[in-house]
Protein backbone atom coordinates (compact mmCIF):
# COMPACT_ATOMS: atom_id res chain seq x y z
CA UNK A 1 0.00 0.00 0.00
CA UNK A 2 1.21 3.51 -1.02
CA UNK A 3 1.21 6.00 1.40
CA UNK A 4 0.88 9.73 1.46
CA UNK A 5 3.71 12.04 2.07
CA UNK A 6 1.43 13.17 5.35
CA UNK A 7 0.57 9.54 6.66
CA UNK A 8 4.16 8.49 6.05
CA UNK A 9 5.41 11.44 8.03
CA UNK A 10 3.19 10.89 11.10
CA UNK A 11 4.05 7.35 11.48
CA UNK A 12 7.55 7.91 11.41
CA UNK A 13 7.30 10.22 13.92
CA UNK A 14 4.90 7.53 16.36
CA UNK A 15 7.67 4.70 15.30
CA UNK A 16 4.72 2.81 13.55
CA UNK A 17 5.59 0.70 10.90
CA UNK A 18 4.06 0.23 7.44
CA UNK A 19 3.34 -3.31 8.04
CA UNK A 20 1.79 -2.34 11.71
CA UNK A 21 -0.24 0.26 10.09
CA UNK A 22 -1.62 -2.37 7.68
CA UNK A 23 -2.70 -4.27 10.80
CA UNK A 24 -4.24 -2.05 12.11
CA UNK A 25 -6.33 -0.87 8.55
CA UNK A 26 -6.86 -4.79 7.72
CA UNK A 27 -8.41 -5.26 11.05
CA UNK A 28 -10.76 -2.38 10.96
CA UNK A 29 -11.54 -4.19 7.19
CA UNK A 30 -12.31 -7.72 8.79
CA UNK A 31 -13.74 -6.84 12.33
CA UNK A 32 -12.37 -7.66 16.12
CA UNK A 33 -12.45 -11.09 16.48
CA UNK A 34 -15.18 -12.33 18.89
CA UNK A 35 -14.14 -14.88 21.87
CA UNK A 36 -16.45 -17.89 22.09
CA UNK A 37 -17.97 -17.63 26.18
CA UNK A 38 -18.58 -21.27 27.45
CA UNK A 39 -20.30 -20.43 30.39
CA UNK A 40 -19.72 -17.62 33.73
CA UNK A 41 -16.80 -18.24 35.84
CA UNK A 42 -18.56 -18.47 39.39
CA UNK A 43 -17.92 -19.58 43.07
CA UNK A 44 -16.52 -23.08 42.84
CA UNK A 45 -16.49 -23.08 39.08
CA UNK A 46 -13.19 -20.70 38.65
CA UNK A 47 -14.01 -18.33 41.80
CA UNK A 48 -12.57 -19.29 44.61
CA UNK A 49 -14.46 -18.36 47.92
CA UNK A 50 -11.49 -17.83 50.98
CA UNK A 51 -12.88 -17.89 54.31
CA UNK A 52 -12.10 -16.05 57.19
CA UNK A 53 -9.59 -18.55 59.06
CA UNK A 54 -7.41 -18.97 55.32
CA UNK A 55 -7.66 -15.19 54.62
CA UNK A 56 -5.77 -14.98 58.41
CA UNK A 57 -3.10 -17.29 57.05
CA UNK A 58 -2.62 -15.56 53.34
CA UNK A 59 -2.68 -12.25 55.44
CA UNK A 60 -0.21 -13.29 57.81
CA UNK A 61 2.40 -14.88 55.27
CA UNK A 62 2.39 -11.68 52.90
CA UNK A 63 3.07 -9.39 56.02
CA UNK A 64 5.90 -11.56 57.13
CA UNK A 65 7.45 -12.31 53.18
CA UNK A 66 7.04 -8.46 52.56
CA UNK A 67 9.78 -8.15 54.22
CA UNK A 68 12.06 -9.61 52.02
CA UNK A 69 10.27 -8.33 48.62
CA UNK A 70 9.98 -5.69 46.10
CA UNK A 71 6.57 -4.56 46.12
CA UNK A 72 5.18 -2.24 43.43
CA UNK A 73 2.10 -0.43 43.07
CA UNK A 74 0.96 0.46 39.15
CA UNK A 75 -1.66 2.71 38.40
CA UNK A 76 -2.84 3.41 35.21
CA UNK A 77 -3.68 7.42 35.64
CA UNK A 78 -3.89 9.23 32.14
CA UNK A 79 -8.09 9.71 32.07
CA UNK A 80 -9.47 13.04 32.21
CA UNK A 81 -12.23 14.20 34.73
CA UNK A 82 -14.35 14.69 31.08
CA UNK A 83 -16.65 11.90 31.91
CA UNK A 84 -16.55 12.68 35.43
CA UNK A 85 -18.17 16.01 35.16
CA UNK A 86 -20.53 14.43 31.63
CA UNK A 87 -23.75 15.47 33.70
CA UNK A 88 -22.30 19.25 34.17
CA UNK A 89 -21.28 19.76 30.97
CA UNK A 90 -25.08 18.24 29.58
CA UNK A 91 -26.55 20.85 31.58
CA UNK A 92 -23.88 23.90 30.41
CA UNK A 93 -24.56 23.01 26.76
CA UNK A 94 -28.10 22.45 26.78
CA UNK A 95 -29.38 25.57 29.42
CA UNK A 96 -31.58 22.89 30.94
CA UNK A 97 -31.16 21.18 34.33
CA UNK A 98 -31.30 17.83 35.24
CA UNK A 99 -31.41 15.17 38.28
CA UNK A 100 -28.01 14.84 38.21
CA UNK A 101 -27.19 18.83 38.39
CA UNK A 102 -29.71 19.13 40.82
CA UNK A 103 -27.63 16.47 42.88
CA UNK A 104 -25.16 18.57 42.37
CA UNK A 105 -26.05 21.72 43.72
CA UNK A 106 -27.96 20.92 46.68
CA UNK A 107 -25.03 18.77 48.09
CA UNK A 108 -22.65 21.70 46.81
CA UNK A 109 -21.04 21.87 50.63
CA UNK A 110 -19.99 18.20 50.88
CA UNK A 111 -17.60 18.03 47.91
CA UNK A 112 -14.02 18.00 48.74
CA UNK A 113 -13.27 21.04 46.40
CA UNK A 114 -15.92 23.36 47.96
CA UNK A 115 -13.83 25.36 49.42
CA UNK A 116 -11.17 25.84 47.21
CA UNK A 117 -13.73 25.77 44.21
CA UNK A 118 -15.52 29.03 45.66
CA UNK A 119 -12.62 31.49 46.87
CA UNK A 120 -11.91 31.19 43.19
CA UNK A 121 -15.24 31.97 41.84
CA UNK A 122 -16.11 34.52 44.21
CA UNK A 123 -13.06 36.20 43.30
CA UNK A 124 -13.85 35.90 39.72
CA UNK A 125 -17.25 36.58 40.21
CA UNK A 126 -17.56 39.06 43.45
CA UNK A 127 -20.91 40.37 41.61
CA UNK A 128 -22.70 37.24 41.98
CA UNK A 129 -23.67 35.87 45.84
CA UNK A 130 -25.89 33.11 45.27
CA UNK A 131 -26.48 30.35 42.84
CA UNK A 132 -30.41 30.42 42.89
CA UNK A 133 -30.72 30.97 39.63
CA UNK A 134 -30.21 28.77 36.35
CA UNK A 135 -28.32 32.28 34.86
CA UNK A 136 -25.53 31.84 37.75
CA UNK A 137 -26.13 28.70 37.98
CA UNK A 138 -24.49 28.07 34.13
CA UNK A 139 -21.98 30.85 35.10
CA UNK A 140 -20.20 28.71 37.83
CA UNK A 141 -20.07 25.76 35.87
CA UNK A 142 -18.77 27.84 32.80
CA UNK A 143 -16.13 28.50 35.38
CA UNK A 144 -15.25 25.41 37.04
CA UNK A 145 -15.46 23.11 33.90
CA UNK A 146 -13.52 25.41 31.18
CA UNK A 147 -10.12 26.62 30.74
CA UNK A 148 -11.23 30.30 31.94
CA UNK A 149 -11.50 28.98 35.16
CA UNK A 150 -10.87 25.65 37.05
CA UNK A 151 -10.91 23.35 33.85
CA UNK A 152 -12.12 20.52 35.43
CA UNK A 153 -13.14 18.82 32.20
CA UNK A 154 -9.89 19.05 30.93
CA UNK A 155 -7.58 18.04 34.40
CA UNK A 156 -6.45 14.54 34.86
CA UNK A 157 -8.90 12.85 37.30
CA UNK A 158 -6.44 11.83 39.17
CA UNK A 159 -5.36 15.33 40.67
CA UNK A 160 -9.20 15.67 41.61
CA UNK A 161 -9.65 16.82 44.83
CA UNK A 162 -11.73 13.43 46.41
CA UNK A 163 -11.84 13.34 49.72
CA UNK A 164 -12.26 15.91 52.66
CA UNK A 165 -10.21 15.79 55.96
CA UNK A 166 -9.68 18.08 58.71
CA UNK A 167 -6.71 19.94 57.38
CA UNK A 168 -6.07 19.23 54.34
CA UNK A 169 -8.16 17.42 51.45
CA UNK A 170 -6.73 14.69 49.40
CA UNK A 171 -6.78 14.00 45.64
CA UNK A 172 -7.38 10.13 44.25
CA UNK A 173 -3.37 10.79 43.52
CA UNK A 174 -2.72 11.36 47.41
CA UNK A 175 -5.16 8.67 48.34
CA UNK A 176 -3.65 5.88 46.36
CA UNK A 177 -0.46 6.64 48.15
CA UNK A 178 -1.55 6.97 51.11
CA UNK A 179 -3.35 3.59 50.63
CA UNK A 180 0.07 1.99 49.50
CA UNK A 181 1.51 2.83 52.72
CA UNK A 182 -0.77 0.40 54.41
CA UNK A 183 0.21 -2.60 52.03
CA UNK A 184 3.01 -1.73 49.98
CA UNK A 185 6.24 -1.23 51.99
CA UNK A 186 8.72 -3.30 50.68
CA UNK A 187 12.29 -4.24 51.64
CA UNK A 188 14.19 -1.24 52.97
CA UNK A 189 11.16 0.03 53.69
CA UNK A 190 10.35 1.48 50.31
CA UNK A 191 7.27 2.39 48.58
CA UNK A 192 7.68 1.24 45.23
CA UNK A 193 4.65 3.33 42.66
CA UNK A 194 4.09 3.63 39.08
CA UNK A 195 1.87 5.97 37.43
CA UNK A 196 0.59 6.01 33.80
CA UNK A 197 0.33 9.60 32.42
CA UNK A 198 -0.35 11.83 29.79
CA UNK A 199 3.03 13.84 28.96
CA UNK A 200 1.34 17.40 29.42
CA UNK A 201 0.89 16.89 33.01
CA UNK A 202 4.02 15.00 34.02
CA UNK A 203 5.23 18.65 36.19
CA UNK A 204 1.52 18.19 37.79
CA UNK A 205 1.88 15.43 38.80
CA UNK A 206 5.23 15.63 40.22
CA UNK A 207 4.64 18.44 42.17
CA UNK A 208 1.73 16.39 44.03
CA UNK A 209 3.77 13.63 44.94
CA UNK A 210 6.61 16.32 46.07
CA UNK A 211 4.63 18.33 48.28
CA UNK A 212 3.15 15.00 49.54
CA UNK A 213 6.29 13.26 50.68
CA UNK A 214 7.15 16.58 51.96
CA UNK A 215 4.07 17.24 54.17
CA UNK A 216 3.62 13.65 55.31
CA UNK A 217 7.48 12.01 56.16
CA UNK A 218 8.95 14.71 58.04
CA UNK A 219 9.33 11.98 60.75
CA UNK A 220 9.18 8.75 59.27
CA UNK A 221 11.95 6.56 57.58
CA UNK A 222 9.94 5.66 55.03
CA UNK A 223 12.00 5.90 51.30
CA UNK A 224 9.42 6.41 47.98
CA UNK A 225 10.05 5.63 44.98
CA UNK A 226 7.03 7.14 42.97
CA UNK A 227 7.95 7.57 39.29
CA UNK A 228 5.81 7.72 35.91
CA UNK A 229 5.18 6.81 32.28
CA UNK A 230 3.50 7.96 29.51
CA UNK A 231 2.43 5.72 26.56
CA UNK A 232 4.54 4.79 24.08
CA UNK A 233 3.41 6.37 20.51
CA UNK A 234 3.99 3.89 18.64
CA UNK A 235 0.92 2.00 19.94
CA UNK A 236 -1.10 4.30 18.60
CA UNK A 237 -4.12 3.27 16.44
CA UNK A 238 -5.06 4.84 13.03
CA UNK A 239 -9.13 6.45 13.50
CA UNK A 240 -10.54 5.54 10.01
CA UNK A 241 -14.13 6.93 8.44
CA UNK A 242 -17.71 5.12 8.03
CA UNK A 243 -15.87 3.77 4.54
CA UNK A 244 -12.60 1.92 6.48
CA UNK A 245 -10.37 4.64 5.04
CA UNK A 246 -7.59 6.58 7.46
CA UNK A 247 -9.89 9.96 8.82
CA UNK A 248 -8.41 13.26 8.04
CA UNK A 249 -9.40 16.07 10.20
CA UNK A 250 -10.99 19.54 9.31
CA UNK A 251 -6.92 20.62 8.68
CA UNK A 252 -5.89 17.20 6.65
CA UNK A 253 -4.08 15.87 9.48
CA UNK A 254 -4.78 12.12 9.75
CA UNK A 255 -6.01 10.99 13.64
CA UNK A 256 -4.05 8.93 15.53
CA UNK A 257 -5.48 7.99 18.73
CA UNK A 258 -3.74 5.95 22.18
CA UNK A 259 -4.29 2.23 21.74
CA UNK A 260 -5.70 2.03 24.95
CA UNK A 261 -4.65 0.74 28.60
CA UNK A 262 -3.76 -2.56 26.43
CA UNK A 263 -0.44 -0.42 25.36
CA UNK A 264 0.71 -0.45 28.71
CA UNK A 265 1.51 -3.65 28.92
CA UNK A 266 5.27 -1.99 27.62
CA UNK A 267 4.53 0.11 30.92
CA UNK A 268 4.26 -2.55 33.14
CA UNK A 269 6.89 -4.71 31.05
CA UNK A 270 9.57 -2.15 32.44
CA UNK A 271 9.02 -3.02 36.04
CA UNK A 272 11.13 -4.77 37.73
CA UNK A 273 9.54 -6.27 41.33
CA UNK A 274 8.69 -9.41 42.82
CA UNK A 275 5.22 -8.58 43.23
CA UNK A 276 2.79 -6.08 41.83
CA UNK A 277 -0.81 -4.64 42.52
CA UNK A 278 -2.71 -3.11 39.55
CA UNK A 279 -5.45 -0.66 40.69
CA UNK A 280 -6.90 1.89 38.57
CA UNK A 281 -6.68 5.44 39.81
CA UNK A 282 -10.46 6.40 40.75
CA UNK A 283 -10.46 3.36 42.97
CA UNK A 284 -9.90 4.74 46.22
CA UNK A 285 -11.93 5.59 49.63
CA UNK A 286 -12.13 7.68 52.31
CA UNK A 287 -9.24 6.39 54.86
CA UNK A 288 -12.15 5.72 57.70
CA UNK A 289 -13.32 3.15 55.58
CA UNK A 290 -10.04 1.80 53.93
CA UNK A 291 -10.01 -1.48 56.69
CA UNK A 292 -11.91 -3.85 54.20
CA UNK A 293 -9.50 -2.81 51.19
CA UNK A 294 -6.28 -3.20 53.06
CA UNK A 295 -7.00 -6.40 54.56
CA UNK A 296 -8.01 -8.13 50.99
CA UNK A 297 -5.33 -6.71 49.26
CA UNK A 298 -3.11 -8.59 51.67
CA UNK A 299 -5.20 -11.62 51.28
CA UNK A 300 -4.81 -11.64 47.43
CA UNK A 301 -1.40 -10.76 48.07
CA UNK A 302 -0.31 -13.70 50.14
CA UNK A 303 -2.29 -16.05 47.68
CA UNK A 304 -0.17 -15.05 44.81
CA UNK A 305 3.11 -15.69 46.90
CA UNK A 306 1.64 -19.38 47.89
CA UNK A 307 0.49 -20.26 44.35
CA UNK A 308 3.92 -18.93 43.22
CA UNK A 309 6.27 -20.50 45.52
CA UNK A 310 4.87 -24.42 44.99
CA UNK A 311 4.74 -23.35 41.02
CA UNK A 312 8.18 -22.25 41.18
CA UNK A 313 9.31 -25.72 43.33
CA UNK A 314 7.33 -27.95 40.90
CA UNK A 315 9.13 -25.76 37.66
CA UNK A 316 12.82 -26.54 39.68
CA UNK A 317 12.20 -29.85 40.34
CA UNK A 318 11.08 -30.56 36.79
CA UNK A 319 14.14 -28.78 35.41
CA UNK A 320 16.35 -30.35 37.76
CA UNK A 321 15.58 -33.66 39.39
CA UNK A 322 12.78 -34.86 36.40
CA UNK A 323 12.88 -38.45 38.11
CA UNK A 324 12.08 -37.24 41.45
CA UNK A 325 8.95 -35.28 40.04
CA UNK A 326 5.33 -37.00 41.18
CA UNK A 327 3.45 -35.87 37.71
CA UNK A 328 -0.10 -36.45 39.28
CA UNK A 329 0.71 -34.14 42.42
CA UNK A 330 1.23 -31.35 39.44
CA UNK A 331 -1.39 -32.02 37.32
CA UNK A 332 -3.81 -32.17 40.53
CA UNK A 333 -2.07 -28.85 41.92
CA UNK A 334 -2.81 -27.32 38.21
CA UNK A 335 -6.09 -28.27 38.24
CA UNK A 336 -7.03 -27.06 41.83
CA UNK A 337 -5.36 -23.96 41.62
CA UNK A 338 -5.37 -22.45 38.06
CA UNK A 339 -8.49 -24.34 36.72
CA UNK A 340 -6.64 -26.44 34.01
CA UNK A 341 -7.46 -29.39 32.71
CA UNK A 342 -4.51 -31.46 31.47
CA UNK A 343 -5.47 -34.52 29.43
CA UNK A 344 -3.65 -37.68 29.72
CA UNK A 345 -1.86 -37.56 26.46
CA UNK A 346 -0.28 -34.04 27.63
CA UNK A 347 1.05 -36.17 31.05
CA UNK A 348 4.39 -35.46 30.82
CA UNK A 349 7.26 -33.06 31.70
CA UNK A 350 7.86 -30.69 28.72
CA UNK A 351 4.20 -30.21 28.84
CA UNK A 352 3.71 -29.34 32.62
CA UNK A 353 6.82 -27.11 32.66
CA UNK A 354 5.53 -24.70 29.52
CA UNK A 355 2.40 -24.62 31.34
CA UNK A 356 3.76 -23.28 34.43
CA UNK A 357 6.23 -21.33 33.15
CA UNK A 358 4.23 -18.00 33.19
CA UNK A 359 3.28 -14.49 34.68
CA UNK A 360 0.62 -15.28 37.42
CA UNK A 361 -2.22 -12.95 38.09
CA UNK A 362 -4.56 -13.43 41.67
CA UNK A 363 -7.48 -11.21 40.12
CA UNK A 364 -10.33 -10.10 43.00
CA UNK A 365 -13.67 -10.54 41.89
CA UNK A 366 -16.68 -8.45 43.42
CA UNK A 367 -20.56 -9.68 43.04
CA UNK A 368 -22.31 -8.14 39.91
CA UNK A 369 -23.70 -4.74 41.43
CA UNK A 370 -24.62 -3.97 37.56
CA UNK A 371 -21.41 -2.42 36.65
CA UNK A 372 -19.89 -1.88 33.06
CA UNK A 373 -16.80 -3.65 32.31
CA UNK A 374 -15.57 -6.88 32.40
CA UNK A 375 -16.39 -10.43 33.82
CA UNK A 376 -14.27 -12.88 34.68
CA UNK A 377 -15.80 -16.65 31.65
CA UNK A 378 -14.93 -19.69 31.02
CA UNK A 379 -13.64 -18.78 27.26
CA UNK A 380 -13.66 -21.66 24.77
CA UNK A 381 -9.80 -22.33 24.06
CA UNK A 382 -10.64 -24.88 21.04
CA UNK A 383 -12.50 -27.72 20.64
CA UNK A 384 -11.37 -29.33 23.98
CA UNK A 385 -10.58 -26.94 26.32
CA UNK A 386 -11.73 -23.70 28.03
CA UNK A 387 -9.72 -20.85 30.27
CA UNK A 388 -10.56 -18.37 32.32
CA UNK A 389 -10.35 -14.98 31.21
CA UNK A 390 -11.54 -11.01 31.72
CA UNK A 391 -13.99 -10.85 29.07
CA UNK A 392 -15.15 -7.05 27.73
CA UNK A 393 -18.67 -7.15 26.95
CA UNK A 394 -17.55 -5.82 22.93
CA UNK A 395 -15.23 -9.25 23.17
CA UNK A 396 -18.49 -11.18 22.72
CA UNK A 397 -20.54 -11.39 19.72
CA UNK A 398 -24.18 -10.16 21.41
CA UNK A 399 -26.16 -11.06 18.05
CA UNK A 400 -25.87 -14.54 19.13
CA UNK A 401 -28.59 -15.24 21.07
CA UNK A 402 -26.63 -17.76 23.16
CA UNK A 403 -23.81 -16.09 23.94
CA UNK A 404 -25.68 -12.95 24.57
CA UNK A 405 -27.75 -15.33 27.54
CA UNK A 406 -24.72 -16.42 29.36
CA UNK A 407 -23.42 -13.11 29.53
CA UNK A 408 -26.93 -12.02 31.04
CA UNK A 409 -26.11 -14.87 33.73
CA UNK A 410 -22.88 -13.21 34.94
CA UNK A 411 -22.61 -13.00 38.83
CA UNK A 412 -19.27 -11.37 39.14
CA UNK A 413 -17.68 -8.20 38.11
CA UNK A 414 -13.55 -7.16 37.49
CA UNK A 415 -13.30 -4.12 39.61
CA UNK A 416 -9.14 -3.82 38.44
CA UNK A 417 -8.22 -5.41 41.53
CA UNK A 418 -5.12 -7.63 40.70
CA UNK A 419 -1.61 -8.31 42.13
CA UNK A 420 0.64 -10.34 39.83
CA UNK A 421 4.20 -11.50 39.44
CA UNK A 422 5.87 -12.39 36.23
CA UNK A 423 9.09 -13.40 37.36
CA UNK A 424 9.92 -16.93 36.15
CA UNK A 425 11.21 -19.77 39.26
CA UNK A 426 15.28 -18.29 38.34
CA UNK A 427 14.04 -14.91 39.18
CA UNK A 428 14.43 -13.50 35.79
CA UNK A 429 11.55 -11.56 34.24
CA UNK A 430 9.13 -12.47 31.53
CA UNK A 431 8.72 -10.47 28.25
CA UNK A 432 4.75 -9.92 28.99
CA UNK A 433 4.44 -9.48 25.35
CA UNK A 434 4.84 -13.23 24.54
CA UNK A 435 1.66 -13.76 26.26
CA UNK A 436 -0.22 -11.20 24.87
CA UNK A 437 -3.12 -11.96 22.89
CA UNK A 438 -2.57 -10.09 19.44
CA UNK A 439 -5.88 -10.95 18.07
CA UNK A 440 -7.78 -9.68 21.27
CA UNK A 441 -8.69 -6.16 19.89
CA UNK A 442 -11.80 -3.72 20.37
CA UNK A 443 -13.36 -1.63 17.63
CA UNK A 444 -15.33 1.27 19.29
CA UNK A 445 -17.71 4.44 17.35
CA UNK A 446 -16.31 7.64 18.62
CA UNK A 447 -17.25 10.99 16.52
CA UNK A 448 -14.60 13.96 15.16
CA UNK A 449 -15.55 16.76 14.42
CA UNK A 450 -19.22 15.88 13.82
CA UNK A 451 -17.98 13.04 11.75
CA UNK A 452 -18.41 9.29 12.86
CA UNK A 453 -15.01 7.83 13.51
CA UNK A 454 -13.86 4.01 14.29
CA UNK A 455 -11.27 4.01 16.75
CA UNK A 456 -9.06 0.42 17.41
CA UNK A 457 -8.10 -0.36 21.03
CA UNK A 458 -5.25 -2.61 21.38
CA UNK A 459 -5.82 -5.84 23.65
CA UNK A 460 -6.91 -4.86 27.16
CA UNK A 461 -4.06 -4.88 30.08
CA UNK A 462 -6.13 -7.53 31.98
CA UNK A 463 -8.13 -9.12 29.08
CA UNK A 464 -5.91 -9.99 26.09
CA UNK A 465 -2.89 -8.30 27.40
CA UNK A 466 -2.80 -10.62 30.19
CA UNK A 467 -4.43 -13.91 28.23
CA UNK A 468 -1.93 -15.94 28.66
CA UNK A 469 -0.91 -15.67 32.25
CA UNK A 470 -1.68 -18.29 35.30
CA UNK A 471 -5.06 -16.75 36.17
CA UNK A 472 -6.76 -17.25 39.66
CA UNK A 473 -9.63 -15.29 40.41
CA UNK A 474 -10.92 -14.44 44.20
CA UNK A 475 -14.22 -12.90 45.17
CA UNK A 476 -13.60 -9.80 47.35
CA UNK A 477 -16.39 -8.00 48.95
CA UNK A 478 -18.24 -4.80 47.26
CA UNK A 479 -16.83 -2.39 49.80
CA UNK A 480 -13.10 -2.75 48.15
CA UNK A 481 -14.71 -1.49 44.84
CA UNK A 482 -15.18 2.43 45.11
CA UNK A 483 -14.89 4.03 42.07
CA UNK A 484 -15.61 7.76 41.07
CA UNK A 485 -17.31 8.00 37.57
CA UNK A 486 -19.61 10.15 38.13
CA UNK A 487 -18.84 13.44 40.47
CA UNK A 488 -21.69 12.93 42.51
CA UNK A 489 -20.24 9.58 43.49
CA UNK A 490 -17.88 11.63 45.84
CA UNK A 491 -20.96 11.92 48.05
CA UNK A 492 -21.69 8.21 48.12
CA UNK A 493 -20.77 7.02 52.13
CA UNK A 494 -17.75 5.51 51.43
CA UNK A 495 -16.23 8.65 50.16
CA UNK A 496 -17.78 11.11 53.14
CA UNK A 497 -15.66 10.90 56.52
Amino acid sequence: MKLEKELEKQIDIRGISKDQLDKQLNTYKQGAPKLIIDRIASINDGIIAIDDVEKSRLINIYNIQKQNLVIYKFTPASGMASRMFKGLSELLNSKRKNEMSRYFFNNLRNFPFYKEMMVKFNKRHPEIKHLGNLTNKLIFLDFILNKEGLDYINTPKALIKFHQYDFDNKSALEEQIEESLHYCISKDQTINMHFTIKPLFINEFQKVVEDYIQANNEYSTLKFNINFSTQNPNTDTIAVNKNLKPFKNKNGKFIFRAGGHGALIDNLNNLDADIIFIKNIDNVCHRNHIEETIKHKQVLGGKLLCLQEKTHKYLNLINTKPDEINLIEVVDFVKKNFSIEVSNENLNKEFLFNLLNKPIRVCGMIKNQGDAGGGPFWVKKNKKENCLQIVESTQIDTADKDQLAILHQSTHFNPVDIVCSFKDYRGNKFDLKEFVDNDAVFISNKSLEGMPIKALELPGLWNGGMSKWLTVFVEVPIQTFNPVKSVTDLLSPMHQA
